[in-house]
């Protein structure tokens, strides 16, 4: 049996506080959820204004064409309004592109979020998949990757950074790859979920000028708003034009878009959250590191994957254990390329990172050095 022969049962995801609050009795506002990768500054306090002006138009149908934070998106990225499509978060656009463009075979760099292989499968894309290697610590080599391409793919998915390992590819192998997509008439659909963490590495400038480019971007992590569900592609205006007949109607609820707006116009939001994220994300690393038993892989974003060294214990008991003590941690178990052995935690304040590494070290052990 292939990992991806079973991916249509495979629907965990972090952030599901409302399941773990029924399994364990505990109230849900109890639970310090390290499981989803949010950031805790936000939301912008001109989120909540927006928010509760917009109570006053709920008698009123959304724009449906969402002109006014298309527009806004557009020019935050240096890109063209008629290139930007927004969604009922990011996960929606995943499964408009298998469903309009229709791939006959797809390719997935793993480890990954389950829903790129789940969409493909369901458009009815024979579905490969590209393992990073624990060995090379999840790095991506590019000309392995480039093999597994050659060997046909209408539609590559590859997050970026990654969504289980926090790494990202450097734009060098992104444009290399870029190019390739234009070459060969590939579409290459890189998710970059959490590039407003490392803005710098992104490939959205090469979207206008590649039809085969489709970058897909959140705003519900970074600005803090899950609940909202809202999510955005960069593209191409023609690919864009080939996405709208088979997009519903109003998929961008009224208060979503003025949140989204008040979000964008926040100056020092960005600034706030490159402070807090450098010293809590060192703070979390260090402390991680001197657990017994847990192996913390580097991450140059808001989360941190770990290795669990020591036999006798699993990422799934672990989460039990930690549940016990008001906390949820991500077990890697649905993550293909990953497994049990490996668990991620999202990086928050110092109070709940220090929580965390307390009960770590109350499970685990003492730390190393004591």
């Amino acid at each position: 049996m292939t990992p991806w022969e079973c991916l249509d049962l495979c629907r965990e995801h972090g952030g599901d506080v409302f399941a773990w609050s029924r399994r364990s009795g505990l109230d849900p506002r109890e639970i310090i959820d390290f499981s989803a990768n949010i950031n805790p500054l936000g939301p912008p306090p001109g989120a909540r204004k927006a928010f509760v002006e917009s109570y006053g138009e709920i008698a009123r149908y959304p724009d449906v064409e969402v002109h006014e934070l298309r527009a806004a998106l557009a020019d935050r990225h240096g890109v063209t309004p008629a290139g930007v499509v927004l969604g009922n978060g990011s996960t929606q656009l995943i499964y408009l592109l298998c469903r309009a463009l229709r791939p006959r075979k797809g390719l997935v760099v793993l480890p990954a979020f389950s829903e790129y292989a789940n969409a493909l499968k369901l458009a009815g894309a024979r579905v490969r998949s590209h393992l990073l290697s624990v060995e090379d610590g999840f790095a991506f080599a590019l000309a392995e990757f480039m093999k597994e391409w050659e060997e046909g793919a209408d539609m590559v998915f590859l997050s970026n950074p990654n969504s289980a390992t926090g790494q990202v590819i450097p734009r060098g192998s992104m444009r290399a790859m870029a190019r390739f997509a234009l070459r060969k008439k590939s579409l290459l659909v890189v998710d970059e979920a959490f590039m407003d963490f490392v803005e710098s590495e992104s490939i959205k400038d090469l979207v206008q000028g590649n039809p085969y480019l489709i970058v897909l971007r959140s705003l519900t992590k970074y600005y803090s708003i899950p609940g909202l569900r809202l999510g955005y592609l960069l593209t191409h205006r023609r690919t864009a034009e080939m996405l709208a007949p088979y997009q519903e109607p109003w998929s961008v609820n009224g208060p979503a878009q003025k949140v989204a707006l008040a979000c964008l116009a926040e100056s020092t939001f960005s600034s706030r959250t490159t402070q807090w994220l450098q010293r809590e994300k060192l703070f979390l690393l260090k402390g991680l590191a001197k657990v017994k038993g847990l192996h913390p892989y580097p991450s140059q974003v808001n989360f941190v994957l770990v290795g669990l060294d020591r036999i006798g214990i699993n990422a799934t008991e672990l989460r039990s254990y930690l549940l016990q003590k008001s906390i949820l941690i991500r077990s890697c178990d649905s993550f293909f390329g990953l497994g049990s052995r490996y668990f991620r935690v999202a990086v928050r304040l110092r109070k709940d990172n220090a929580r965390l590494l307390k009960g770590l070290e109350e499970i685990m052990g003492p730390s190393l050095g004591e």
